[in-house]
């Protein structure tokens, strides 16, 4: 038995306790035991030199299996130096593709945005777009909703006195419940009385017409790109804003107020993680790299979070 082996399961288990779903490190793990047992069985200690020798030690170049080796060592380098074992913790990562260039608003953008969405004007084409618009979009910013979410959501499934909406069966078939401030829920509440008297017993909250029963995530993104054109946003960046960008504003914006605050990370991460409908924890950490990219200022803050974890940088 190497010297590692009594390390496996506490690792592990540390990290899922955190919400890190990470279905590679028990294999990764036996195998650096298995390394450790043949060719290091008097060594007691996780040093820089076994552990590169250990991740390269492979035939594959895979980038994604030595970026598994790299991130196997710095969860467990990161549970032993909890411990009071000195470890060695990697300091880098290997990137397994290009960030994908996101457009999100600035503070005064958006403000500019949503005063467009209010001066929607209507079209036949498009009916009620102009009672619609200036909700649905505040909706999906200030819950975090996806697209598709924001259009499937049905008259059962909002409670405008508690101010909760049910998603069910969003990406990766997952159910949750989003909780709305206090203004938006005024604003919602607002919506439904105005808009109950335009269509009658409506099966969506956001229904467009009797004839048309449910918006498509095509009708939101033309409804976005309208709003685009009449504030001349769009002029204003090389790689267009999409809808998506509202729930990563939302992301990005509540993890700076939680650096403002001083709040619990931890806790934090793991509540956004599930309030945003992710599958686990790492999927959140992508907005650390929108934090670092977007507000110069948060970067230091971010790299005492950051240090020594390998986040994953994948867009949800």
């Amino acid at each position: 038995m190497s010297y590692l082996k009594q390390y496996i399961e506490p690792t592990k288990k540390m990290f899922n306790h955190l919400g890190y779903r990470l279905d590679y490190l028990d294999s990764r793990l036996k195998e650096l035991d298995k390394y450790y047992d043949k060719h290091y069985q008097n060594r007691k200690e996780l040093t820089r030199e076994i552990s590169d020798e250990w991740i390269y030690s492979i035939k594959t170049k895979s980038r994604y299996v030595i970026s598994e080796r790299i991130s196997t060592i710095k969860y467990l380098g990161i549970y032993l130096n909890s411990i009071g074992i000195s470890a060695y913790i990697p300091d880098y990562s290997i990137r397994l593709g290009p960030h994908k260039v996101i457009s999100l608003f600035d503070d005064d953008q958006l403000v500019r945005f949503f005063r467009g969405a209010d001066n929607i004007k209507p079209h036949i084409r498009s009916p009620n777009r102009e009672y619609i618009i200036p909700i649905i979009f505040r909706l999906i910013y200030t819950c975090g909703l996806r697209n598709s979410e924001a259009c499937h959501i049905k008259m059962e499934d909002i409670d405008l006195k508690n101010g909760t909406i049910s998603i069910y069966h969003s990406k990766g078939n997952k159910d949750r419940t989003v909780y709305m401030s206090e203004s938006m829920k005024e604003l919602c509440i607002r919506f439904n009385d105005a808009y109950s008297g335009i269509i009658l017993n409506r099966e969506y909250f956001f229904q467009p017409s009797y004839d048309k029963t449910r918006l498509t995530k095509h009708n939101i993104d033309d409804f976005f790109d309208k709003v685009l054109e009449l504030t001349l946003l769009n002029r204003e960046f090389s790689i267009k804003p999409t809808v998506h960008g509202l729930r990563h504003l939302f992301a990005v914006n509540s993890m700076r107020k939680c650096l403002d605050e001083g709040e619990s990370f931890e806790n934090w991460i793991k509540y956004l993680s599930q309030y945003m409908g992710h599958k686990s924890v790492n999927e959140t950490m992508y907005y650390l790299h929108l934090v670092e990219m977007l507000v110069p200022e948060y970067r230091e803050k971010m790299s005492a979070i950051t240090e020594g974890i390998g986040v994953s940088y994948e867009e949800d």
